[in-house]
């Protein structure tokens, strides 16, 4: 056999099939919506989603998902923050709304109100606020626009 998969004898044999198979993905397709902020990552602004979100950096501004939102033991969030379970390990200044649960671990630094159906404090959670064991009200959407518009005005 020569190069290039070739036998040298016969130069117009066609090469060596190859016998690599396309890999095959370990990761589940529901692992794929998930949006992750690492250390040292910074935004600043408003967050939006529908799959996982999961804050290991720092977030100033708004989070708001229709997933789960996880704040880890290293993240910060200086926002306001919204999502159908919130789970937070970390430190979170600002409100926390939960369509379905809230849950904060022994490492959890909050300052701020919660709100949701459930809501999980686990021994050791450090929770400065109000809490509120309803479904949060409806959200209005967010304006874009700073005029206010005046009683009686269409």
């Amino acid at each position: 056999m020569g190069i290039f998969g070739r036998d040298e004898a016969n130069p117009d044999q066609q090469p060596a099939q190859s016998t690599i198979r396309p890999s095959t993905s370990s990761i589940a397709p529901e692992a794929t919506d998930r949006t992750v902020i690492a250390r040292p990552t910074t935004i600043e602004g408003r967050i939006s989603g529908s799959g996982e979100i999961v804050v290991n950096g720092l977030v100033n501004g708004t989070i708001e998902a229709t997933g789960t939102v996880r704040v880890g033991e290293k993240g910060r969030v200086e926002a306001s923050l919204h999502g159908k379970v919130v789970s937070v390990a970390g430190t979170v200044v600002g409100d926390i709304t939960a369509d379905e649960k809230i849950e904060l671990e022994i490492s959890a630094q909050v300052d701020g109100n919660i709100t949701a159906p459930r809501i999980l404090i686990k021994d050791g959670a450090n929770f400065r606020g109000q809490v509120n064991m309803r479904k949060p009200e409806n959200r209005p959407s967010v304006r874009t626009s700073s005029a206010r518009k005046e009683p009686g005005e269409s």
